[in-house]
């Protein structure tokens, strides 16, 4: 494609995100644009085609905090390369700054100097599909402001929401400059529910830095630098969250314990480390749903007696080791074993719960004993599925 005819493609689409999302939100959104761009944002599994360029070398941090806030000659230049372009590009207001309008650009992984290969071509600008904002839960047609959903790649991003702060429902920190002495730099945020933490390093007692939001619900830490991760909160309560994740944890004790106190109405627990995850104390009672996700679990866990769920991926684990953890568990819906190195072996454990699904995918308990599982459990969904049998011919 020709750099021009990219370039005004482009403006094009831009413009028209801009006008879509001013017939939607509340406030008066600046004309002067900035972009965020998102590249290698396809799934790309598969082998590419002929003429098809990749550049894996997009996917790495360092590239998204460089696009996080840039021009359109910027933008141009990162996604024309030598007249390949995405096969498609997403554009949408996604927020403003007072003085301009952010459009973040969301692109395809796949390059091509094919127009045929474009997507969008009903719009009349390919590869380039203009998006709303994303509406609010529930929306009912009303304005909306756009920063119901805010997401911060600076330490200057906070700098709207001071006269917002009523206003924002969703909050994601992709950066580490938010530790724990930058963390009270957010305002008050009295309609919060969402709150994502890409890049966390706090430290000791950290739950407590989210005791100003008193309607939060849905609470997810991923640490970057572990060590002094505790998850006390200082006494404090957060009433309203039902649902934390905690990615990288420590190798070492880090306040499981604590978490009861801390979050009496956890129904759903996410927890992960890159090597042994510390589980030292029981687990509420009021969980419904736990997922752990490490290389094994070190400690005395103990899960809840019921769960409607339960996903487990310990890439280290033996069957005794899961024996031992669902030791105590009497009720289950579903459980999700994938990527555990289980053996037939676990398959009489499994047998005494009711199950509506088991996902047994990556694991080593053999085809024959799953399909004598299935036959035995008609009412369980397994994965794997059985392999279709075909006719002779």
């Amino acid at each position: 494609m020709n750099r021009e005819v990219f370039a005004a493609r482009f403006a094009a689409s831009t413009r028209a995100a801009w006008e879509v999302a001013q017939s939607l939100v509340s406030e008066d959104l600046p004309e002067p644009l900035v972009f965020r761009v998102r590249l290698n944002q396809s799934y790309d599994g598969h082998p590419p085609q002929s003429g098809e360029l990749r550049f894996p070398e997009d996917s790495a941090r360092n590239r998204a905090v460089e696009l996080s806030r840039c021009d359109a000659e910027t933008v141009v230049a990162e996604l024309w390369r030598d007249g390949h372009v995405p096969e498609w590009v997403n554009v949408a207001a996604v927020s403003e700054t007072g003085t301009a309008t952010v459009v973040e650009v969301v692109c395809c992984g796949r390059f091509t100097s094919d127009d045929s290969r474009l997507y969008h071509s009903e719009e009349g600008t390919p590869p380039f599909h203009v998006l709303s904002p994303v509406l609010p839960p529930r929306h009912d047609g009303t304005p909306f402001s756009i920063h119901t959903r805010v997401e911060c790649r600076h330490g200057s991003d906070l700098e709207p929401l001071a006269t917002a702060s009523d206003r924002v429902w969703s909050l994601t920190l992709m950066t580490e400059e938010f530790d724990d002495r930058l963390l009270s730099a957010v305002p008050n945020l009295p309609s919060l529910e969402i709150f994502e933490h890409r890049a966390c390093t706090i430290e000791a007692e950290a739950l407590s830095a989210f005791l100003r939001f008193p309607k939060l619900r849905i609470l997810r830490l991923y640490l970057g630098e572990p060590g002094a991760f505790h998850a006390g909160a200082g006494g404090g309560r957060l009433d309203a969250l039902a649902d934390l994740t905690i990615a990288n944890l420590p190798s070492r004790p880090w306040g499981q314990e604590m978490l009861t106190e801390a979050a009496p109405g956890l129904t759903s627990v996410h927890l992960s480390a890159n090597e042994s995850l510390w589980l030292d104390a029981p687990f509420s009672s009021a969980l419904n749903s736990v997922t752990l996700t490490a290389a094994n679990v070190a400690g005395s866990a103990r899960l809840p007696a019921k769960l409607d769920r339960l996903d487990i991926c310990l890439t280290s684990a033996a069957d005794e080791d899961l024996m031992t953890l669902l030791d105590g568990v009497r009720c289950i819906r579903s459980l999700s074993l994938r990527g555990t190195p289980v053996t037939d072996a676990i398959v009489p454990v499994l047998e005494r719960y009711d199950l509506d699904h088991l996902d047994l995918v990556d694991t080593e308990v053999t085809a024959p004993t799953l399909s004598r599982f299935r036959a035995d459990h008609p009412g369980t969904r397994v994965f794997p599925r059985p392999v279709p049998s075909h006719p002779a011919t």
